[in-house]
Parts: structure tokens; C-alpha cells; sequence
């Protein structure tokens, strides 16, 4: 898959603490350890909070779209659409 090869390389210890709350400096974190990519950050906070969560799985769509949220809420900004981030998403595997 290649986003997760992709995603892994800015990955290190999980910059999230907790699976309750994402803060806006979290979020930024994320944001900037994925070079702006918004996306590629979501795929970043879901595989952390699986781990975080004893989950090794790659994150789903779902996992992935809900740390979409989760980055948008914490920066002030609209929900998501789940069917255009799926399409992202496949584009983004798909590179």
C-alpha cells in the first residue's frame, strides 16, 4: 500500500497522547510532519490512535475519515465529505 509507505516516513513515537481529544498543536503537528498534506496526516493520526488503541491493522477508510474530522474540528473547519475523501484516498494508494 502506498500510502502507508508513504506515511511512515514521517512517522515516530505517536504525537497524540490520548484517543479522547485532538488539540490544535497536535493537529499542526500533524499537518506539518506531512509536509501540508492533510490526507496524508489523517492516515498518520488513524494509524496512531490504533496503536495507541494495542490495534496493529493499517487503519480502514472509516478510521482514516474520522481522524479527518478530527484534524478539520481541531483547526475550526467543515466536516469532511466521506465519499470525496474515499476518492482521495484510492488516488492516494493508488500513486
Amino acid at each position: 500500500m502506498a500510502l502507508s509507505t508513504r506515511s511512515r516516513e514521517y512517522a515516530g513515537a505517536p504525537i497524540i497522547t490520548s484517543l479522547e481529544a485532538l488539540t490544535l498543536e497536535e493537529a499542526l503537528a500533524y499537518l506539518d510532519s506531512a509536509e501540508g498534506d492533510e490526507l496524508t496526516a489523517a492516515y498518520s493520526l488513524a494509524r496512531d490512535r490504533n496503536l495507541l488503541d494495542g490495534d496493529k491493522d493499517e487503519p480502514d477508510e472509516a478510521e482514516v475519515h474520522h481522524a479527518l474530522f478530527l484534524l478539520r474540528r481541531a483547526r475550526g473547519l467543515n466536516a469532511p465529505s466521506f465519499d470525496l475523501m474515499r476518492v482521495q484516498l484510492r488516488r492516494l494508494i493508488a500513486a
